[in-house]
């Protein structure tokens, strides 16, 4: 009785092709999510680092106060008062730091959902308006709404986020221009009549062309801490803003000339346009 030998099926080149293909594919692929990991990884050890100096910056004023303070040494009042209104500069510049962290990481949070409600785009951006118009924070400049009449379309949006953007480009270009200068909102729709296309537009001393490609970078905003010195700003405004508004399907941008303003830019998608 003959013993049956098995022989293994000849692969097609063809076959050996797509299968070594596959390979390659998966391989880039592997090594592509290795990169994003690492790229992941060293911009939180950054952050980390940034908020690490951020966090003790304050905390350092705060405890020299302190100590001078408690050192037994004769004060005057006005030294008093100095010590007293530094320590208060510093415990608010601190507390709005550790609020805009929070919740900076909450909007990046996908697993939180927004809460989307659909709007008439004029309707909302026209409300903002006017009620920034007597807020005491833009007492110094003038604020002008540019609406085109035949802006007909619906926005889905979370209204108190999108208000917190709003704020946070108002405030950004009235702490950034002279007093007596203007700042413009305008709303149109883009060409394709998709998206509407939001900017917020200042006549201040501008952005240098290399801190352009990092402003909207949370490692990039912390450690440089944009906020001049006699605020008490977090210094992550703008991360904030471009968080929110990728969480609305959307993107920014900015267009800056020093000496003569910023353009700060968003679109959102229209989620229903109205006859």
């Amino acid at each position: 009785m003959k013993r049956s030998v098995f022989q293994s099926p000849a692969l097609e080149s063809e076959t050996i092709e797509s299968l070594s293909a596959k390979l390659l594919l998966s391989n880039n692929q592997l090594l592509e999510s290795n990169k994003k990991l690492e790229q992941i990884q060293k911009e939180r050890e950054e952050m980390l680092a940034n908020i690490s100096h951020d966090l003790r910056a304050p905390i350092t004023a705060i405890r020299s106060a302190v100590d001078y303070l408690l050192s037994g040494q004769e004060i005057s009042s006005e030294d008093l008062q100095t010590s007293l209104q530094l320590i208060n500069h510093r415990t608010r510049t601190l507390e709005n730091l550790i609020q805009d962290m929070y919740y900076l990481f909450c909007v990046e949070d996908t697993s939180k959902a927004l809460d989307f409600t659909t709007v008439d785009a004029v309707a909302f951006f026209e409300e903002y308006f006017y009620d920034a118009l007597p807020d005491s924070r833009y007492d110094n400049h003038n604020l002008l709404l540019e609406l085109p009449d035949d802006l007909h379309a619906s926005i889905s949006i979370d209204i108190q986020k999108m208000v917190r953007v709003l704020d946070n480009l108002f405030t950004n270009a009235a702490k950034y221009s002279p007093a007596g200068s203007s700042i413009t909102l305008k709303v149109q729709l883009m060409e394709s009549e998709q998206e509407v296309l939001v900017t917020i537009e200042d006549t201040g001393m501008g952005i240098p062309p290399e801190a352009l490609p990092h402003i909207f970078d949370r490692t990039y905003t912390v450690s440089r801490a944009r906020t001049p010195n006699s605020a008490t700003g977090s210094g992550l405004g703008l991360s904030i803003v471009k968080a929110i508004v990728e969480r609305h399907g959307g993107c920014v941008s900015c267009e800056s000339v020093v000496g003569k303003g910023s353009r700060f830019s968003f679109r959102l998608p229209i989620s229903e346009k109205e006859d």
